[in-house]
């Protein structure tokens, strides 16, 4: 039921703004949390419950936009690594029949690998 009332607006602010401090207050680790910082305690547990909305949408609005930034960015830095790590062409039809063999078979429709390259493996094999 506590989670319940801690669910949130797709802005990031509090569905039943009363419910929320109440289940924050009856809930001791979270409580905790909210007590070494006194400044947002006394918003989110005090009396007024636009500046509670306003701080969890703000709140809500600089962690979606660190999210979509560490995404873009850990997407860019994937793609570079698996193109260092992964240096050796595969030959797709050779890996389909070797996923056949071990149990999982892909119908023409589902064959969509056509760019697969491995880590160079006899490198690290000496």
């Amino acid at each position: 039921m506590a989670e319940a009332a801690l669910t949130l607006n797709e802005d990031g602010t509090a569905k039943d703004p009363v419910a929320f401090q109440q289940a924050l207050r009856n809930d001791p680790v979270k409580l905790a949390a909210l007590e070494k910082e006194p400044e947002v305690a006394k918003i989110i547990l005090g009396e007024d419950t636009y500046a509670m909305q306003e701080l969890l949408k703000s709140v809500y609005e600089a962690e979606k936009k660190n999210s979509d930034r560490r995404s873009k960015t850990m997407a860019e830095r994937t793609i570079d690594a698996q193109r260092v790590s992964a240096p050796v062409p595969r030959d797709t039809v050779q890996l389909y029949d070797q996923l056949r063999e071990s149990g999982l078979q892909y119908g023409p429709a589902f064959r969509l690998l056509r760019n697969v390259h491995v880590p160079d493996l006899s490198e690290t094999s000496s």
